[in-house]
This record gives structure tokens, sequence and C-alpha cells, in this order.
């Protein structure tokens, strides 16, 4: 097997200009980069260097070796980079966007424990709703929920799936109800997104062994923060899709009513994005994975409460089946 350090030594003399140049920038001896070159050399069977008294000139053959030895020392460079980073303590400034209401449900609990945990780190988060350019705008990670359709650029870590239900407050299904069926739900004052203009926002209801259904709504009060959702749907607002994990109390206090529990909701997915790189910064690994540790249990726990309040050992979400 071709021994490598002969390559990087070849490399060091082109690059330098000459053995005595490459045997500074190694710290070795003129007469050892000599010697391994011209051993490199007679089991090519080429000659790679044009020696003189005066100069050493790289052969034709030689220049197109170059390149690819030059190409192989800058990957095992980068490797090294890899392991060092790796090793690293995480420190330096964390760039974070997250959504405004999972920033609230979710992630709140884990940025104690994170800043805790690495204080040489000054983590930066950025509440917004928008979805952000990532690389463009310069951020690190960024948390997102719903969609998973992400840039080829972009590395996904998904955390799990967020349960959803329709919930209204007792005094909404009194004044406006009942809502035993899908029907009834159509042009229902809804609480969410305003949707696309000139078109109704919907909500998409699964029924038991059926495909999905839109219900299409008519947006009472606009917005795409789940906790004002929440709070305007206990005053009787109107109704709105909620996380589970946000509306299990009032819904084990009565505050909330479920509506047509049977009828499944599209789960969404909680993850996190970041830049794709050859060595991925200790700040950005710690952080990730103190999200997947933490989140990921807080996911599992809701998901086996949202099946046991939902009363159906064989609810499941749409897609989620086998």
């Amino acid at each position: 097997m071709e021994d490598l350090n002969d390559l990087v030594l070849f490399v060091a003399v082109v690059t330098h200009g000459g053995f005595s140049g490459a045997a500074r920038a190694l710290g070795t001896s003129k007469s050892r980069v000599s010697r391994r070159v011209a051993e490199l050399e007679e089991r090519l069977a080429v000659r790679l260097l044009q020696r003189s008294t005066r100069s050493v000139n790289v052969t034709e053959i030689g220049a197109a070796f170059f390149t690819h030895c030059e190409s192989m020392a800058a990957s095992a460079r980068a490797a090294y980079e890899v392991a060092e980073r790796a090793n690293a303590k995480p420190s330096g400034r964390l760039r974070v966007s997250c959504p405004i209401g999972v920033a609230h449900m979710f992630v709140a609990p884990v940025l104690p424990k994170f800043v805790l945990a690495n204080p040489g780190v000054r983590l930066e988060l950025d509440l917004t709703n928008r979805r952000v350019d990532v690389i463009g705008e310069g951020y690190d990670v960024a948390i997102r929920i719903r969609s998973t359709m992400e840039d080829s650029d972009l590395i996904v870590r998904n955390f799990g799936v967020s349960d959803q239900v329709l919930a209204a407050a007792p005094s909404f299904v009194k004044a406006h109800g009942p809502f035993g069926t899908i029907e009834s739900l159509q042009g229902v004052a809804g609480l969410g997104p305003a949707g696309v203009r000139g078109e109704r926002p919907r909500w998409r209801l699964t029924p038991p062994g059926a495909t999905g259904i839109d219900v299409e709504y008519s947006p009472a009060f606009a917005t795409d923060d789940v906790y004002l959702m929440s709070r305007m749907a206990l005053a009787g607002a109107g109704v709105a899709q909620l996380p589970f994990h946000v509306c299990e109390e009032d819904l084990k206090r009565g505050r909330l009513i479920a509506l047509l529990p049977d009828h499944a909701l599209p789960g969404h997915q909680l993850h996190a994005v970041y830049p794709t790189r050859r060595g991925l910064m200790p700040a950005v690994k710690a952080f990730v994975e103190m999200l997947a540790s933490d989140l990921s249990q807080t996911m599992k726990s809701a998901n086996v409460d949202f099946q046991r309040s939902m009363g159906g050992k064989g609810k499941t979400r749409p897609g989620s089946g086998p």
C-alpha cells in the first residue's frame, strides 16, 4: 500500500519551491525529503521533478499528479478538523430562530439547561413565525414545525410529532353546536391562520377508515400563534386546531371540548435545520443534541397521553399507520 506521507512531502516540495523550503515547513531534514520523493518516483516509474543545482521544476506528469495529491492533503486536513471540533468545548455565538409558540411550549425548558451546561456559548434566540433563510440570514439553527420540506443544503433533525386536536370552549359549543359531523363544522368561526388570499382557510380531518376531508372555516381571529389561539378558544371566540400538548389540561378540566375526537388531524413535525458543514460547530452539535434528547422524550410522553385521552388504541394520525 502506498505511503500517503510521501504524497504530502511531494506537495510540500512543489508548494514551497524546493526541498529546502519543504523541509523547513515540515520540520524535517532536506535529505529526508529528497530521498522520500526520489523513492516515490522510483515506485511510480515516472519523473515528477526536474532537478538542477539551482532549482527544482515540476514535470508535466508531476503537475497533474500534484493536483490530486493536493486535493488529498486538503481532505486529510479537513478530516482532522472534524475530529478536533468534535472534541472542542462549545463556545462562541449561537444564533437560533424559533417560532414563538414552539419556543414557549417546547423549547423554553431546554434553554436554561443548555446555557448552564455551556457557559462559553452566547445563545441568541430570535423568536419569529417567519420562515427564515437559514444560510442567507446567518442563522446556525432554525427550529421549525409543520413542513418537513427543506433545502437540500440543510440538515434536518426530527424531534417527534405534535398531535393536534380540534377544540372549542363549552360556551361556544352550546351557542353554535352541536358539532357531531364534519358538515356541522363547515364555515364555523375558526381561530387560526388566515389562509391563502382569496381562499378560506381550512382544517383537514380524516374520519375513521376514510380519506381526509377539508373543512373550511371563517376566520374570526387570524393568527399563527398557538398561545393566542388557545386563549381565544378558551374565551369562547371560536374553534381552534391546537397541539394536544398545549390544551391537554384544559381538556381534562372541561375548559375545552375536543370536537370529533375520532377524526384524525395531520400531526405537526417538530424539527431543527442547520447548514451542512465539513465540521459541525461544537455549539450547534451540543444544542441540537440537547433538543433531541429532551424534546423527543416530551413528544413521546405527550403522544401516549394523546392516545389515552382520545380514547382509541387504534386511532392514528394520517400517514402514521403501517
